[in-house]
């Protein structure tokens, strides 16, 4: 019986702290207000390489009207950041960010004083999200 138990334990408890830690990332997500920030200086060879896009942001471009107190809070949002994109779409997706006539945003969730979580990329207000996607 004793050893019964341990194996129900070996098995569920890495199960049961995995959907915790899912929950609680959901939460997060759903906790958080969505703010849409321009991106700026990506390196393409990560694209190509390890398909994500290593970005900065542009607070020069970007509105801070939509962050309380009508102020950017760029300490929050102070790190290196990496987007990961499909194998398929790294080559449309590296001519398009790279045309400079066209605007790159990324839209997180945001709660004051937590870390930000890149929810999507918009690329003149157009998620990339799709197949046959055209700019």
């Amino acid at each position: 019986m004793l050893k019964n138990l341990r194996n129900y334990v070996v098995v569920f408890v890495p199960a049961v702290l995995f959907v915790v830690f899912c929950g609680y990332f959901l939460l997060q997500i759903a906790l958080g207000a969505e703010v849409k920030v321009r991106i700026q200086g990506y390196d393409p060879r990560d694209l190509l390489a390890g398909h994500y896009i290593r970005y900065s942001i542009d607070w020069e471009n970007t509105d801070c009207s939509q962050f309380s107190n009508k102020i950017c809070p760029q300490k929050d949002f102070e790190q290196s950041y990496k987007f990961y994109v499909p194998q398929e779409m790294a080559i449309v997706l590296e001519r398009e960010i790279r045309n400079i006539q066209n605007q790159a945003e990324i839209v997180f969730s945001y709660q004051y004083g937590k870390k930000p979580i890149a929810l999507q990329l918009l690329i003149n207000g157009k998620s990339f999200k799709g197949k046959n996607i055209r700019f």
